[in-house]
C-alpha cells in the first residue's frame, strides 16, 4: 500500500525536475547565430501569411519540423501584432493583385459592389495568400540577416564565440 504513493512522488519529482529545465532547453534549442536568423525570419514570414488565429500553432508545428528555435519564430510571429496588421494585410493584397492581375486592387466602394461577394473574398484571399508569401519574404530576409547580425555580434562581445 506504501509503495504506489512513494512510485507517485518520485514521479511528480521527475517530472518537477524535467519542468524546471524546460525554459533552459527552449531558449538554448538551436542557438546557433544563423539557425536564430533562419528561425525569427521563418517566424516573420509565417506573420505575413492571413492565417490569423492559425500563425502561431502552424509556426510552432513548422519550428518543431524543420528544427528551429521556437522562441525565435514567436518572436518573428510578433510582426502581425493588432497596430501592423491592417497595413501587412492591405500590403498582401495589393501587391498579390499587382502580381496576379497586372495592377492595384481597387478598394473604392463603387469597384467593390460590382463584384459579386463571393468572387471579391475569393479574390481578396488568393492575392494576400499570394502577397504574403512575397510581402513575408521580402520582410523576412533583412529581419533574418539583421538577428544572425545582431547575435554573432553580442556573442562576440560576450567571449561566446
Amino acid at each position: 500500500m506504501l509503495s504506489a504513493p512513494v512510485g507517485l512522488r518520485e514521479r511528480f519529482r521527475a517530472m518537477g525536475h524535467v519542468l524546471r529545465g524546460w525554459p533552459a532547453r527552449l531558449v538554448h534549442e538551436h542557438a546557433d547565430p544563423t539557425r536564430l536568423g533562419a528561425a525569427v525570419a521563418f517566424g516573420v514570414w509565417m506573420g505575413c501569411t492571413p492565417f490569423y488565429g492559425l500563425q502561431t500553432l502552424i509556426g510552432l508545428g513548422l519550428a518543431s519540423l524543420l528544427s528551429l528555435n521556437r522562441l525565435a519564430v514567436l518572436l518573428g510571429l510578433q510582426i502581425s501584432i493588432p497596430p501592423l496588421a491592417p497595413f501587412l494585410l492591405f500590403a498582401n493584397a495589393q501587391v498579390g493583385a499587382l502580381l496576379l492581375r497586372g495592377h492595384w486592387a481597387s478598394l473604392s466602394i463603387e469597384a467593390l459592389r460590382v463584384v459579386p461577394t463571393s468572387k471579391l473574398l475569393a479574390d481578396l484571399l488568393l492575392d494576400m495568400l499570394v502577397g504574403g508569401a512575397v510581402v513575408g519574404a521580402v520582410l523576412a530576409l533583412p529581419i533574418g540577416l539583421l538577428t544572425t547580425y545582431l547575435v554573432r555580434r553580442r556573442r562576440r562581445a560576450e567571449g561566446v564565440d
